[in-house]
């Protein structure tokens, strides 16, 4: 916007600002999961027991999605998103080395997304268990060949993601630290439906350790309240398994 006074032309630039109520739930969403972060955080021994761990059968919950149809995001793209993975009908199993029973938990997790000028597009997931004994971080990028109006949508994203947890010596007079790294390449199409409903599937490959796998996913991204926040429900099968993940995400 220009102004005018005297022998002076003022230049004033009006950026675009999130909406106060949006904002607000960003706030209180991010301060809870800091707060939950610290509580859990403490007394590794206490939560031992119920470990999740990789290598006792929960490979499924260590592969990295962002919960996201196909498509590029576009440069002016950011969100915000927290979700939630888990195994349905998985029951305590025994790890076989250290002979320890681990139950099958919910993991809490955290996702930023940014397009770029380019049908680029990348991000980062944070998670967490339960009990805050297992943590993850991963990172992602994909590329959009192919999108257009009215058109379905076709994404190659790949990803790599850490996982992280402690657990107790076959003594029991101590507590260690393992991790193990999955990578995963998917490839996936969206076609979105009267602007509200984005329906995806795709499949791909997977490894997590020395562990290989084929993997397929199906699922949908609604628009609960365009363009800010999106609700997405998606279910994995890998390494002969299903996990179910879902997210809410906030911003452009």
């Amino acid at each position: 916007m220009c102004y005018h006074e005297g022998n002076k032309i003022t230049l004033r630039l009006r950026y675009p600002t999130l909406p106060e109520g949006l904002v607000n739930i960003m706030n209180r969403t991010l301060s809870g999961l800091l707060g939950f972060g610290l509580a859990t955080l403490w007394d590794l021994q206490a939560f031992a027991a119920t470990s999740p761990q990789c290598s006792a059968g929960g490979n499924q919950l260590c592969l990295y999605s962002p919960v996201d149809p196909a498509g590029s995001k576009g440069s002016q793209s950011l969100a915000l998103g927290f979700g939630v993975a888990s195994a349905p009908n998985t029951g305590t199993t025994r790890d076989p080395e250290t002979g320890l029973e681990t139950s099958s938990q919910p993991l809490f997790r955290a996702h930023v997304t940014k397009g770029l000028s380019v049908p680029v597009d990348f991000g980062f997931l944070l998670g967490t268990s339960q009990t805050g004994q297992f943590q993850q971080a991963g990172i992602h990028g994909q590329w959009t060949p192919f999108e257009g109006f009215k058109l379905p949508a076709v994404t190659v994203r790949g990803s790599i993601l850490r996982s992280f947890w402690s657990h107790p010596t076959q003594l029991g007079d101590k507590i260690e630290m393992a991790s193990i790294e999955s990578k995963s390449l998917d490839l996936l199409c969206s076609w979105g439906l009267l602007g509200v409903l984005t329906p995806y599937a795709g499949v791909g490959w997977a490894t997590v350790d020395d562990d290989f796998s084929m993997q397929n996913f199906t699922g949908i991204e609604i628009q609960a309240a365009p363009p800010f926040m999106r609700i997405g429900i998606e279910s994995r099968i890998a390494f002969s398994k299903r996990s179910v993940l879902a997210k809410v995400s906030l911003g452009l």
